[in-house]
């Protein structure tokens, strides 16, 4: 009953401050004028809903729409309210038309008993614990990845610190035993360093560049140290967390190279990218929901979280039976991912659909309205 098409800009992405460390991110605007997007609400989207414990925003988007990441095109953005992405679990959604004739997804005050709906319009602040909200996401699906999962280029591998040795010559190191690190950088007694163990290189896919490139390499997060005492660029550190034995010749950083925010809204890049899959994580040949990939887009092309993309494969050439050459079909959609972790020349994303397993090699394309 409320299937509507309306036109509008796809607004910019709100990212908010977490315990991890940041850097915030502007709204990316197009290179050329940017082009009005069809919103579709379902035949099936409901008058109100309530925000249930193990929501996501992704969830609640399809709940809603027929394409998730025009999520921020129906959600009511209140510059007036803190925070104003955030949705808690219990919060009273509501489809309205504003003064524009525009349909909009909206808080909803509580009713008293016996009364109507009262639908939130003026500036309000809501008072919840920020780690309450809901996530774009399943986090449990990310978490591994969130934070200390990174990716080093050719340059950072070389200008970080490593594990030089370690306290007694000891072959295998701990919790509470001291390594000693060279070229980390000066910081203060009590500084917290990350260690990493380098991985795999990411190349690029050879169907799109004809010679492979290295966009960085996985780096494997091994363990928390912290400093202790420092004479030039010698560095005595003791072990506070380890997942496992530090070893010589491990990374050592105080630096997140990757950009994760806390809270983000699925929405389409805004630019057009290409790009594909090249690796499924996790050692398995074939990946399908909810499958954590890397692909060979970063932060150079505009990328950040929360972007969606689709997720097509190519299918087998075939023979043309009167001339007798190979003739290349078109590409099949098999579903999409969202971005939720990003680097300069690569990211991390979630598979949110798959018609069909995911494997490397599979095409990614910027989602057009249907």
């Amino acid at each position: 009953m409320f299937l509507r098409q309306i036109q509008g800009l796809m607004s910019g992405l709100l990212l908010l401050g977490s315990s991890l460390t940041v850097q915030p991110l502007m709204a990316d605007t197009l290179e050329n004028q940017a082009q009005a997007e069809k919103l579709e609400l379902r035949e099936t989207a409901p008058n109100y809903y309530t925000v249930q414990p193990g929501d996501t925003l992704w969830g609640i988007a399809q709940t809603f729409l027929h394409n998730p990441w025009m999520w921020p095109q129906l959600w009511h953005e209140n510059p007036a309210i803190s925070n104003p992405d955030l949705i808690y679990p219990g919060d009273q959604l509501v489809l309205i038309y504003d003064e524009q004739g525009q349909v909009r997804l909206q808080l909803q005050e509580q009713p008293l008993q016996g009364q109507s709906p009262v639908i939130k319009l003026s500036p309000g602040v809501r008072i919840a614990n920020y780690h309450q909200a809901i996530p774009a996401i399943p986090l449990q699906k990310i978490a591994p990845f969130i934070e200390r999962h990174q990716v080093f280029s050719s340059e950072q591998l070389d200008n970080n610190g490593y594990v030089l040795g370690t306290e007694d010559d000891r072959i295998a190191t701990g919790l509470g035993d001291r390594v000693y690190v060279r070229g980390a950088g000066y910081s203060t007694p009590g500084s917290r360093y990350l260690v990493y163990r380098q991985q795999q290189a990411y190349l690029s896919d050879t169907q799109i560049r004809k010679e492979p490139e290295v966009l960085g390499y996985e780096m494997k997060y091994i363990g928390t140290v912290e400093l202790e005492e420092q004479q030039a660029d010698i560095a005595v550190m003791r072990i506070v967390q380890s997942k496992e034995e530090i070893r010589l010749n491990d990374l050592v950083t105080l630096l997140d190279r990757g950009n994760t925010p806390a809270a983000f809204y699925p929405n389409a890049p805004t630019r057009q990218v290409e790009g594909s899959i090249i690796s499924i994580l996790g050692g398995v040949r074939y990946g399908g929901q909810y499958t954590v990939v890397a692909i060979d887009l970063g932060s150079i092309h505009r990328l950040v979280p929360g972007n969606v993309l689709n997720i097509s494969t190519a299918r087998e050439k075939a023979r043309d039976s009167r001339t007798g050459e190979e003739v290349s079909l078109p590409t099949e959609a098999t579903g999409n991912l969202m971005v939720f972790r990003t680097f300069k020349r690569v990211s991390y994303g979630l598979v949110m659909k798959a018609n069909k397993p995911v494997k490397v090699g599979d095409l990614l394309s910027s989602p057009e309205s249907e």
